[in-house]
């Protein structure tokens, strides 16, 4: 039996393809033309962001002499370790001390060089379970200024301010094109590489299944940019989220007793410990006057290098005298 199909069904029926069709093709050429302005910002940001990521390592690599030691049981009172190193270069005092993450890589006391380098500084590598000095280091070496070179460039691209918001709208670009990956790609769902075919056909199943595998970590990576980047929205989180930001303010001074002497670094590290359990200690800052105080570096939930926990001991009774902590402020948690 023949059936009656009313004028302009077919027509009808046929509206939502070509829609579909004109709004594939419009985030196709979105992501197309998108990609191509943006390139190469994101080629550069890419490669010197990879380099970033072993921003720490690459100087161990480089210098393994320095930097790794063979762990034992249990490390050395930090005083006899300040000594040796004092007694080595004396007349110049350990200013501070960074702790290592890891058992197998040395600590780093900072001090003055001398003569004509006082101001760029040393740094003496001890080994925390022996004893030993493995070496020392005026300012920064060659790979560390290369390092530190890359590092600007990513964030700036050797522009200062329009660099960092040019970069800045670069990873906001990308943040659409991982989007527009995604709309383009839902419709196929295809994520292997045929590797008998055209060249082209190779190249365009590599597009799509790197997409798609790295399309989180890559929507991620440009939103914490963006947050990094743009200067407004790290005052807004701290507006929307009720605090403030973590400033290392100007700490008590210790209280001199005549005659007491100061106490030992070990025993400052000690009182940091329980003044906050639930911290690994980062770094040390040993008093510079005799009013000055013990200030100790602890690392909680950060993930950074940079540690923001800390605890200022008076060198004198051991009492604390101020800390903070990363968990007080959710503001500053969120862009870390």
């Amino acid at each position: 039996m023949a059936t009656f199909t009313p004028p302009g069904t077919a027509q009808h029926l046929k509206k939502p393809v070509r829609k579909k069709s004109a709004f594939k093709n419009v985030i196709l050429k979105l992501h197309l033309y998108l990609g191509l302005v943006s390139a190469i910002f994101l080629v550069i940001l890419g490669v010197t962001g990879a380099i970033i990521g072993f921003e720490q390592e690459i100087p161990r690599w480089l210098h393994p002499s320095l930097w790794y030691v063979k762990p034992a049981s249990q490390s050395l009172p930090e005083a006899q370790l300040i000594r040796n190193v004092e007694e080595r270069f004396a007349p110049a005092r350990v200013r501070a001390i960074t702790f290592p993450r890891s058992r197998d890589i040395s600590q780093v006391m900072q001090l003055p060089a001398a003569g004509p380098n006082a101001r760029i500084g040393m740094r003496v590598f001890v080994d925390p379970y022996s004893g030993a000095i493995l070496g020392s280091v005026i300012g920064q070496t060659t790979d560390e200024k290369v390092l530190q070179a890359i590092h600007s460039f990513h964030l700036r691209i050797g522009l200062e301010d329009t660099g960092k918001l040019i970069v800045s709208i670069a990873g906001l670009i990308l943040i659409f094109e991982v989007i527009f990956g995604l709309i383009l790609w839902w419709r196929l769902k295809r994520a292997t590489i045929r590797v008998k075919g055209s060249w082209f056909r190779v190249v365009f199943d590599a597009h799509n299944a790197i997409g798609i595998y790295s399309a989180f970590f890559l929507l991620l990576a440009a939103i914490t940019g963006v947050v990094i980047g743009f200067d407004f929205i790290e005052p807004l989180i701290f507006q929307i989220t009720h605090s403030e930001p973590l400033v290392q303010r100007r700490l008590p001074n210790s209280t001199a007793t005549p005659g007491a002497n100061p106490i030992p670094a070990d025993q400052a590290l000690v009182w940091a410990r329980n003044a906050m359990p639930d911290a690994t200690v980062a770094g040390l800052q040993l008093p510079a006057t005799p009013k000055g105080s013990y200030v100790v570096q602890m690392r909680t939930e950060e993930t950074s290098p940079a540690v923001h926990s800390f605890v200022a001991i008076d060198q004198y009774s051991g009492k604390v005298l101020a800390m903070q902590k990363f968990q007080s402020s959710l503001g500053y948690r969120v862009p870390l």
